[in-house]
């Protein structure tokens, strides 16, 4: 009896053993969880702090002027190439972009506000020389491959793939090499940096030459970027190559007029503040 009544105490004991480790592992997680609850409170708090700053930045400062027309567009990431209308499309999505009136109608902004952003000296000089720019398009008949416009980055200047490249070559045709010498003497008067970028549609090419469009974005805006060396003596330290692939689309890739938009050369003569980030980066540091 003595025996069977030990073992029943055992039996007991160990039945309310599991009760204090159980006990610690709730309050754990109960500390875990109100830890994890006031770090996502706080990240919640400073993302929006973050969010109303840039909006109001972006809805005071950002601004367009498109090729024909006076009014001001906000830029988006991405910018369909403006017309004659002056009408300018809004950036695409995955599958497309939006119309060009939704654009304007959603993100007009005074020239006032531009100018805030840019600086009226600055904004002035960029109107003048695409002025000048638009007039060397009209006389040279290229107006409706070749558009301009001025947003946050400076003036860009847009001309489609077709008119400098045969399909899937790098190579500039002879026939257009002009044009493009004539762009190089004009915006090399300015003192700004010029950023030159490849752009393709979404259409694989796998050559031994070019295995994506990567490459041949690439060697496209390099081409562009050694004439204006070569030709229009453009300094080298004040001129960059960028290849971007498919992955900057303008327009839709699902329509043949979409692709052509895409596959194009955008040279941008840069902004003050954009010029200032690239005269900020550090030179000839190998030898130092």
């Amino acid at each position: 009896m003595a025996r069977k009544k030990k073992q029943k105490h055992g039996e007991e004991e160990g039945g309310e053993a599991w009760l204090l480790p159980y006990s610690d592992l709730m309050t754990l997680l109960l500390a875990v969880f109100i830890v994890l609850f006031a770090v996502s409170k706080i990240d919640q708090t400073k993302a929006e702090e973050i969010s109303n700053s840039f909006k109001s930045m972006m809805t005071a400062n950002q601004g367009i002027i498109s090729k024909g027309g006076n009014s001001f567009v906000k830029p988006n990431i991405n910018i369909n190439p403006t017309n004659n209308s002056g009408q300018t499309g809004n950036t695409g999505n995955e599958n497309g972009v939006t119309s060009g009136e939704t654009a304007e109608e959603d993100n007009q902004v005074t020239k006032e506000e531009l100018e805030k952003f840019l600086g009226k000296t600055e904004l002035k000089d960029m109107i003048e020389l695409k002025g000048k720019l638009d007039e060397l398009f009209q006389e040279a008949e290229l107006e409706d491959t070749i558009s301009t416009n001025i947003d946050l980055r400076g003036l860009v200047v847009t001309l489609n793939n077709a008119i400098l490249f045969d399909s899937g070559s790098a190579d500039i045709k002879p026939e257009y090499a002009d044009s493009l010498i004539k762009i190089g003497d004009m915006i090399n008067k300015v003192d700004n940096h010029i950023r030159v970028e490849g752009h393709t549609d979404n259409r694989p090419i796998v050559t031994a030459i070019y295995p994506s469009n990567w490459e041949l974005s690439a060697a496209r805006a390099t081409r562009v970027v050694r004439l204006f060396i070569s030709k229009c003596n453009v300094p080298p330290e004040k001129v960059v190559a960028v290849g971007y692939g498919e992955y900057k689309p303008i327009a839709s890739n699902s329509t043949e007029a979409g692709r052509k938009k895409n596959r194009r050369i955008d040279i941008i003569i840069l902004s003050e503040k954009y010029n200032e980030l690239e005269e900020q980066t550090p030179v000839n540091n190998i030898n130092n």
